[in-house]
């Protein structure tokens, strides 16, 4: 990732970073993925990939308890 040349530019990478903070705290939290793209005013894409992710590492998470 490279290094933001301006305020602006920061400003902008901080603000995605909380949208897929918040997208990822409501999809933990169970909400709907639609509802969560209105809320977060983004692509259902986007929610879609971030949630799967979680669900992905859930489950990893999961298994890996059974083991121990």
């Amino acid at each position: 990732m490279k290094k933001p040349n301006s305020v602006e530019e920061l400003i902008a990478l901080q603000s995605e970073l909380l949208k897929d903070m918040l997208i990822a705290n409501l999809a933990i939290a169970g909400i709907g993925q639609r509802q969560i793209a209105k809320v977060a005013r983004v692509d259902l894409n986007r929610v879609n990939r971030i949630a799967k992710l979680l669900k992905r590492n859930e489950k990893r998470n999961t298994a890996e308890k059974r083991n121990d």
